[in-house]
């Protein structure tokens, strides 16, 4: 009797252009298309066994699919890393951030996976994702990290008919910000333990653009226009939900001299660079300007002190999305809000006898 699947061999191209491959298991799915599953291996004699193993889970002829089986079968289908992928320069900044939210989703699991890889979807119920948070003992920003993949895995086993139905996955809400950030005079402070001209340099861009890090790491020259006044953050040709919060902003007067200096002894096409060379992570350079200092400070904080600095001043909030390059003002305020100035003063006003 013939075997209602097939296995084959899958190619697949990875961003540096080298090539690699598996036996998959496929079949026709209830709407005739094709579903392809990697057996991870590529031993010619496993890849029967294995697939049949898959199919027997597969069809239920074994107690069941397991979680676990499902996210990693979903993961596969992920970018995976390859030698130097985090090097600005060199990568397709789109294909570096697939790689880094693809690792983000494989970390996550590799902490879950203790608790959830052998579970049946048939055991996961509206309870087991609030269990696994009493498990863990971790933050609710930790919780959504890692039961993100484990969510997502289950909506792509659905589109790829390998469930009927998702089991309920439950994210805890998004815990209120604490938007850690620096005064003005906590920056200036900062500055000076910055030392290196690219951290200064950085620094100085990421409060004045309110952009995140990966961003200015991968900014080029080609995208400061002098002549208007404006940076864009976003590569050229790249669609705007291709890369997360990249808005075009506007060069200030304090900003100015400081690019153009810059510019004026640049080694390579990057804003940022050391040594003639693109920067792939800023980390070590901060932290030592950090210590210098004697301010407690990370990267992120500099995108919410430009935020804070903002409201503070009195801006509105879509405008302050626009900048930060948020989808949603919505987001901007409930974040931000409570930092302006007059923040709920006229509702207060309604308070009155």
């Amino acid at each position: 009797m013939s075997e209602p699947y097939r296995i084959g061999k899958l190619t697949r191209v990875r961003a540096d252009g080298t090539k690699y491959w598996s036996y998959v298991i496929q079949w026709a799915g209830a709407d005739g298309r094709r579903v392809r599953i990697s057996l991870g291996t590529t031993d010619k004699a496993a890849a029967p066994a294995l697939a049949r193993e898959f199919w027997g889970i597969h069809v239920g002829t074994k107690s069941g699919t397991t979680m676990g089986t499902l996210v990693e079968a979903y993961l596969d289908t992920l970018p995976k890393p390859y030698d130097g992928w985090k090097r600005n320069g060199e990568n397709d900044p789109v294909v570096q951030s697939r790689i880094k939210g693809a690792q983000r989703k494989r970390e996550g699991w590799r902490q879950a996976k203790p608790f959830w890889g052998n579970l049946l979807p048939s055991q996961v119920d509206a309870g087991t994702s609030a269990e696994y948070t009493v498990w863990r003992a971790k933050a609710a920003n930790t919780m959504r990290h890692e039961l993100g993949p484990i969510y997502a895995a289950m909506a792509w086993a659905v589109a790829e008919k390998l469930l009927p139905s998702a089991p309920p996955v439950r994210l805890p809400a998004i815990p209120e910000s604490t938007v850690g950030h620096l005064t003005k005079a906590e920056f200036r402070q900062f500055l000076t333990g910055c030392t290196s001209a690219h951290v200064s340099l950085f620094a100085a861009l990421a409060v004045t653009t309110g952009s995140r890090a990966t961003a200015l790491l991968q900014l080029p020259w080609s995208a400061v226009d002098f002549d208007r006044g404006i940076i864009r953050l976003r590569p050229e040709g790249v669609a705007a939900g291709a890369l997360k919060g990249r808005a075009t902003v506007p060069i200030n007067d304090r900003l100015l001299p400081i690019l153009l200096e810059a510019k004026a002894g640049a080694m390579s096409d990057y804003v940022i660079e050391y040594h003639g060379e693109p920067v792939s992570s800023i980390l070590v350079g901060f932290r030592s300007a950090a210590i210098r200092s004697g301010i407690k400070v990370h990267p992120h904080m500099l995108r919410h002190s430009a935020a804070v600095w903002m409201a503070e001043d009195r801006v509105p909030m879509v405008e302050i999305a626009s900048y930060l390059g948020h989808k949603d003002a919505g987001i901007t305020a409930r974040v931000y809000a409570r930092f302006a100035p007059d923040y709920l003063r006229e509702a207060a006003k309604s308070l009155n006898w």
